[in-house]
């Protein structure tokens, strides 16, 4: 399907039983209401196309170091 088997193995790898996952493929969206719709929430961004500049904002907004 195009998802890279490294990948695949390494969300296997974290989203164990009684954990979970949001996977999120967009086109277009902005970061702002990307953080706005899940606020609060504790996270860790595993790949993304965001510049670095867009990741450092997205994780400023949750207080994630």
């Amino acid at each position: 399907y195009g998802i890279d088997d490294n990948f695949i193995k390494q969300m296997q790898d974290k989203v164990t039983e009684g954990t979970s996952a949001l996977f999120l493929l967009t086109s277009g969206a902005t970061v702002d209401k990307v953080a706005d719709a899940v606020k609060g929430t504790a996270f860790e961004i595993i790949s993304t196309s965001l510049s670095k500049e867009e990741e450092d904002q997205l994780r400023a907004t949750f207080g994630v170091e």
